[in-house]
């Protein structure tokens, strides 16, 4: 569904007009590898190709035939979405798509989709990040298990907010519209979430531990999730970030040292721009970092313990970020930057503490940079 989004966009913008969502979109083979696949045999012409290339951008190829033939295999039924009805505890089914089919020779999908659903799908994500959404289809593309894609999706949005969720098992069935199915704990554990959460441990981006509970009563109703990015995600999407950042400094003719040097050059203060606001998943990385803690520290935080420092600059990043500013402009990159080299120098790849630091949300680069 994503990828038939960013076909209408760009056919919108190559066509200076909006898309009638009552016609189909047709989806090749060469657009979902060029939205799965981020690499060298995507650039340019196929026939520009060295060997090793081409057997890399066949091999993926035949993946993506193989990822098309299998959803339209599956589709037996329309998935639906729920939506809130007011004044109602159970919500409304929406059909999402009307029509798919499948042409084996020519690898095309085409499919229509529901208007109700066209509309809100359409602008869902047209103000989300595009590179957010592709490196999460990445990952869902690989899952065969609908109740898989379904927690990681879950996962994957929570995961800046906290690392911990609780769904008692009413919760789970209503989430997997399985509400009359699976009532005893041994078939909900067995056939649900125990392969679920195997499938994401192995095929994802996400490390997930389970826990079964008792919330009420002596018999097991619910499920602890707590859940992290793996080391080696988070340390490939910190490069790629900090690539785009150097890229994007040699392009506004920034100056830019691989040592971090210009971080502290005296001109330093005329290439940057100070927020004026911040999310709270930059508000958590900056907390998170103790180089950024000890800079403001002096200012604003006396010898209060680490926990009551980061509740207070906390509240000064969310409600008087001038007052921060003033004392010292905060420089986003170089916090982002300073982040990525610690990790590299500190080698923490795969270690104990790294796996559980939470502050890997600085990765959002779009976010972090005002440059």
């Amino acid at each position: 569904m994503y990828c038939a989004i960013t076909i209408i966009h760009k056919h919108e913008m190559d066509n200076k007009e909006d898309f009638n969502p009552k016609d189909k979109v047709s989806i090749t083979a060469e657009n979902f590898y060029q939205l799965l696949y981020d690499d060298t045999t995507t650039k340019g012409s196929p026939h520009n190709l060295t060997a090793e290339e081409s057997r890399t951008r066949k091999t993926r190829m035949q993946n993506v035939h193989r990822i098309m033939e299998r959803a339209y295999e599956r589709f037996t039924s329309s998935p639906v979405m729920l939506v809130k009805v007011d004044g109602s505890e159970v919500p409304e089914k929406v059909t999402m798509i009307l029509k798919l089919h499948y042409e084996p020779k020519s690898k095309v999908f085409s499919i229509q989709f529901a208007e109700e659903f066209f509309k809100f799908f359409y602008n869902l994500l047209k103000f989300k990040n595009n590179s957010f959404n592709r490196h999460e289809l990445k990952q869902i593309m690989k899952m065969s298990s609908y109740y898989s894609l379904r927690l990681y999706r879950i996962f994957n949005s929570q995961i800046w907010r906290t690392n911990r969720l609780v769904f008692t098992y009413d919760e789970l069935r209503r989430m997997f519209m399985k509400e009359n199915q699976y009532k005893q704990h041994i078939h909900f554990k067995t056939r649900i979430i125990e392969p679920a959460i195997e499938e994401i441990n192995t095929l994802t981006n996400i490390k997930v531990e389970h826990k079964f509970l008792k919330t009420s009563g002596n018999s097991i109703d619910a499920v602890e999730f707590t859940f992290e990015f793996k080391q080696n995600d988070i340390n490939t999407r910190m490069a790629k970030a900090l690539e785009k950042l150097k890229i994007s400094y040699a392009k506004k003719a920034i100056p830019w040292s691989d040592d971090l040097s210009h971080f502290r050059h005296p001109d330093r203060k005329n290439h940057f721009t100070p927020p004026t606001s911040l999310k709270p998943r930059q508000i958590k990385f900056l907390i998170s970092s103790e180089v950024f803690m000890n800079d403001y520290g002096e200012h604003f935080l006396g010898t209060f313990d680490d926990n009551t420092a980061k509740v207070i600059m906390k509240a000064l990043l969310t409600e008087n970020l001038a007052l921060v500013n003033s004392k010292k402009p905060i420089d986003l990159d170089y916090y982002f930057a300073l982040n990525y080299q610690q990790k590299l120098e500190n080698n923490e790849e795969g270690s104990e503490d790294d796996e559980n630091d939470d502050s890997d949300d600085s990765i959002d680069l779009e976010e972090n940079t005002d440059s």
